[in-house]
């Protein structure tokens, strides 16, 4: 097959996908780009560094004032955690040296890949969200998430709340459309690599 020829079939390929999938697809466009992550990535996998991470979270969920709870809008909610980036980064750290660990946390806002997630009453479909990204230490460890915005997370244990959130609650139909959405995104991420190794020949 020619670099045309892949072309050709790259488009017919999205074509049909798309028309196939499109309410579904722009439902979940519609969530990943107003919603805010919070995700926690663990030093190590060692049972200390777990309760460390839990224990930042924990941390986290108390700075009322840094979050955006109460933010009016997404963007609203984006400029806040930008804002106070900064400040979250100093607590975390603080509450690391209690723990006396000899590393530190780095906090960004950046896009993440996350995987569909279902939960007993929400699911979130797959791809790139914003999230503030805590890294402690070497971040080789595994993760802990929840959502800032909308506020879904609790003070003390990350327990879902939902609030004002139809659009993800899980139902049969929304989790099949969610699947639909896997489907699209991991044809187009395959077909995202064959074009990349095209225009390296």
């Amino acid at each position: 097959m020619n670099k045309k020829e892949f072309a050709l079939l790259l488009g017919f390929v999205f074509t049909v996908a798309f028309s196939l999938c499109c309410e579904s697809i722009s439902a979940a466009e519609n969530i990943k780009a107003n919603i805010l992550r919070l995700h926690v990535i663990a030093n190590s996998d060692t049972v200390q560094d777990r309760d460390i991470k839990l224990a930042v979270k924990d941390e986290i969920l108390k700075m009322e004032n840094l979050l955006p709870d109460t933010a009016a809008d997404y963007s609203t909610a984006l400029e806040t955690v930008n804002r106070n980036t900064a400040e979250i980064a100093d607590r975390i750290n603080t509450c690391l040296a209690q723990w006396n660990v000899p590393y530190k946390a780095e906090c960004a806002v950046e896009r993440f890949y996350f995987d569909t997630t279902e939960y007993d009453s929400f699911a979130l479909p797959q791809g790139e969200y914003t999230a503030l990204t805590v890294r402690l230490g070497r971040a080789q460890g595994k993760n802990w998430w929840c959502v800032v915005y909308p506020a879904l997370c609790s003070q003390s244990c990350g327990k879902i709340v939902l609030e004002n959130s139809d659009e993800f609650i899980k139902t049969d139909s929304i989790t099949a459309r969610f699947k639909v959405v896997e489907i699209y995104e991991d044809i187009k991420g395959y077909f995202s690599q064959r074009a990349d190794r095209y225009e390296h020949l």
